[in-house]
């Protein structure tokens, strides 16, 4: 079976941790990536963020049998200015700190961007130096997370340095600490054009990721798309309404990676129970 869980944002009317504690329950998912700068900004600051805040969420969640898979804290680790980007360091550590309160095995990012506001699609972020930028903001955090026993899951994709198979075995072998992960997401890797980078269609760079760091993957995203025929890019979309294999991905996953957290991201609401109904016991 998929061991299926959803953003919390994409319950889009859930507040407060009680109505998304429900609402997740009520669409048959059992885990959250849970992104309080997203769902609730007032209380993700690195100096709000404290074990009383962890605790009270992991209760009200596993009072309806949800668990946090992932928290998510996106930061753009490669900021271009080097004081923005100490200060959202220290807020990606403040999680790490904190994530055992919430019950949570893995905080998660991506891997950063040359733009201050990371989006666009540009091959400066291929760059050697764009590489060697992202390494060493993950060694560090990869450092924090060892100490206290978080792993940092980052997720890489073409808008960034960390954008194809190659420079995610890369970074892996450079880092080398059992405390750094890899969130999969194969739409994350697909370029504007609706290919991945180097490596195929989304179902083939799903089998060649699991054949290659497979034992590194922690969580799975899974997010649909369509291909805006006038070159405007890629358009996130619910399971189901884009142009993506989502069966073969997961069929993909769950004969790899059993029960690992399979992430609904962009399908939202009534969507999410759609998905579960259909595809949960893969």
């Amino acid at each position: 079976m998929i061991n299926f869980g959803a953003r919390g944002h994409d319950v889009t009317d859930a507040d407060t941790p009680e109505k998304l504690a429900r609402g997740l329950a009520e669409y048959g998912v059992h885990n959250v990536q849970l992104a309080l700068p997203r769902q609730f900004p007032d209380l993700a600051d690195a100096k709000r963020i404290n074990p009383g805040m962890g605790s009270y969420f992991r209760r009200v969640l596993g009072e309806c049998g949800v668990g946090i898979a992932v928290l998510g804290c996106y930061i753009n680790m490669t900021h271009p200015d080097d004081a923005v980007r100490e200060a959202l360091l220290r807020r990606f550590e403040a999680y790490l700190a904190n994530a055992r309160f919430f019950g949570a095995p893995v905080v998660a990012s991506e891997t950063g961007s040359v733009d201050a506001d990371p989006g666009r699609f540009t091959e400066e972020n291929f760059t050697e130096e764009m590489y060697q930028r992202s390494l060493a903001s993950v060694r560090r955090l990869a450092a924090v997370g060892e100490r206290f026993g978080t792993i940092v899951g980052v997720e890489p994709g073409a808008n960034h340095p960390i954008y194809d198979i190659a420079t995610t075995e890369r970074l892996l072998a450079d880092v080398d600490s059992p405390y750094l992960g890899i969130v999969f997401d194969p739409t994350a890797y697909t370029a504007p054009n609706g290919r991945t980078v180097h490596d195929g269609d989304q179902v083939e760079v799903t089998r060649k990721a699991l054949e290659t760091f497979g034992d590194r993957i922690v969580a799975v995203h899974i997010d649909d798309f369509t291909v805006d025929p006038n070159g405007g890019g890629l358009h996130r979309c619910n399971v189901d309404e884009g142009v993506m294999d989502v069966r073969g991905i997961l069929e993909a996953v769950s004969a790899a990676r059993p029960y690992i957290p399979v992430i609904l991201e962009e399908t939202r609401d009534e969507a999410i129970a759609r998905t579960v109904r259909r595809y949960g016991s893969l």
